[in-house]
C-alpha cells in the first residue's frame, strides 16, 4: 500500500492543538521572543507613532514587545483568536485605543490609503499566497515617511534549518508527529523562499528607503549563514509601486 499522505485534517489538528506550544515553549519560545526584540529594537519610549496596524497578529504576542508609543494599535488577523482580543482589551484598558479585528492581510480591505504610521509584520511574507500583492497592499495604507517593519525567517537556509531541528521540530516529535508530517505541515506552513521573498521587498519597495538586517551575523549578506532578517522600510511620497 503507498504511504497516507498527510492533509487538511492535519494542519487543522496542528493549528488547534499544538502550534502554540510548539513554537511558543522551551527553546522555540526562547528565540521567537528574540525575533520579537530584534524587529523593534530601532524604537524607544521617546518614539510615537499615532495609527499602528500589525498584520498576522496571532495571539497578540507582540504588542508586549513595542516599545514605542501609539495612538492606536491595530492587530489584524485573518482567524480569530480569544487570546489576541483579551491582549487587546487588557492593552486598551491600561494604554489606550488597542484592538483586535479580522481581515486579511494580502488585500487590506476597508483600511483607506496612506492611514497607517506604522505598519507591522511579523512572521508572516513566507505564509501567504501572493506575498507580491500584500507587500503592494501594504505600502499602500502606509503615509508617506511612514515605517512598515517587516521580520522575515531565513528559511530555507542552513542555519534556519539547523536551528529548527533542534527547537520547534523536536517539540512537534515529542507531541507525536512522524518526519513526514512536521516536513509537510512546514512545506506548507513556509511556502515562500527566504530569496524570493527579499527580492520582492526590494523590488516593491524600490522608491524607498529599505534598511535591512541580518541577525546574529550582520556582516554576512548571506541567508544561509543567518536565521533571520529585519526590514525598516520608509516610505517615499511617490505614489508608484513595482
Amino acid at each position: 500500500m503507498p504511504p497516507t499522505t498527510p492533509g487538511d485534517e492535519l494542519l487543522d489538528r496542528y493549528y488547534a492543538e499544538h502550534y502554540a506550544s510548539v513554537v511558543h515553549s522551551g527553546a522555540g519560545g526562547a528565540v521567537q521572543r528574540a525575533f520579537h526584540v530584534a524587529l523593534e529594537r530601532p524604537w524607544t519610549a521617546r518614539d510615537r507613532f499615532e495609527n499602528v496596524l500589525e498584520l498576522g497578529a496571532t495571539a497578540g504576542e507582540h504588542l508586549a514587545f513595542v516599545r514605542h508609543q501609539y495612538s492606536r494599535y491595530t492587530m489584524l488577523d485573518i482567524r480569530d483568536s480569544a487570546e489576541a482580543r483579551a491582549v487587546a482589551a487588557q492593552a486598551d484598558r491600561d494604554n489606550g485605543a488597542v484592538d483586535f479585528v479580522l481581515g486579511d492581510a494580502q488585500t487590506l480591505d476597508g483600511i483607506d490609503d496612506r492611514s497607517v504610521d506604522r505598519l507591522v509584520s511579523m512572521c508572516l511574507l513566507h505564509h501567504l499566497e501572493d506575498p507580491r500583492g500584500a507587500l503592494r497592499q501594504w505600502r499602500r495604507v502606509v503615509k508617506p515617511g511612514g515605517v512598515i517593519s517587516v521580520f522575515v525567517p531565513c528559511d530555507p537556509g542552513v542555519l534556519w534549518r539547523a536551528g529548527r531541528s533542534v527547537t520547534t521540530f523536536r517539540t512537534a516529535r515529542a507531541n507525536g508527529y512522524s518526519s513526514l508530517e512536521i516536513r509537510y505541515i512546514n512545506a506548507c506552513d513556509h511556502r515562500n523562499h527566504v530569496a524570493s521573498i527579499v527580492a520582492m521587498i526590494e523590488g516593491t519597495f524600490a522608491e524607498d528607503d529599505v534598511r535591512a538586517h541580518r541577525y546574529p551575523f550582520g556582516w554576512l549578506h548571506s541567508w544561509n549563514a543567518n536565521l533571520f532578517m529585519t526590514f525598516q522600510i520608509i516610505r517615499g511620497s511617490t505614489g508608484e509601486q513595482r
